[in-house]
């Protein structure tokens, strides 16, 4: 009798996912996002090899005009990965922390306690966080951007710096720069509103 319930149990928890998948599969069709079921991968498969388009806003006389750029994903999540090693950490400073507080409360505190915690407003810290963010955000535009870029003699642009001051020079703003740099992590990455709107997930 109990192997019964059992193997029902597991039965129901089957069909809820058939369920959830399918309502998923549905959502995804409805946002235009194609669901791809597999069941094998073979090496020199490009599966996980994304590219698009950063769709850039440009006024211009009072017209705006959408900027079209190339994008892609190869070697973007690689990249950020050997940046993290470099990511600068916080120093860490002594506070009395009130056990009735929402950290007290996390830390299961029983009476007000002297902890360490990171100082996020150190001003060396910002300073270097700032820099970080900056420099990664330039080298993921490098690498992501999908577009040769070239000279006034017409000859290929390969150094980095080059190359972001060639941009800056065409006139690229901070917000349009962090939008591309974004767009291309998108690529690979669910956005808040996706994992919301999609998976359910806030």
């Amino acid at each position: 009798m109990e192997e019964t319930k059992t193997r029902r149990r597991r039965s129901t928890t089957e069909e809820e996912l058939e369920r959830e998948d399918s309502a998923f599969e549905e959502k995804g069709k409805a946002e235009g996002i194609e669901t791809l079921e597999i069941t094998e991968l073979q090496e020199g498969d490009t599966l996980f090899i994304a590219q698009g388009y950063s769709n850039v806003k440009v006024t211009q006389n009072g017209k705006v005009k959408n900027v079209k750029l190339p994008i892609k994903s190869s070697g973007v999540t690689e990249l950020i990965e050997e940046f993290k090693e470099k990511e600068p950490k916080p120093p860490k400073i002594d506070q009395i922390v009130k056990k009735d507080s929402d950290i007290g409360k996390q830390l299961k505190l029983t009476k007000d306690t002297q902890v360490k915690v990171p100082d996020l407003a150190d001003e060396k810290y910002v300073k270097a966080l700032n820099k970080y963010e900056s420099d990664l955000g330039i080298a993921i535009l490098q690498k992501g951007l999908a577009v040769t870029l070239k000279d006034k003699e017409g000859n290929e642009i390969t150094n980095p710096d080059k190359k972001i001051s060639m941009l800056k020079g065409m006139g690229m703003s901070g917000p349009q720069f962090t939008q591309v740099v974004q767009d291309i992590r998108s690529l690979t990455e669910w956005t808040e509103e996706e994992l919301s709107s999609f998976f359910g997930q806030s």
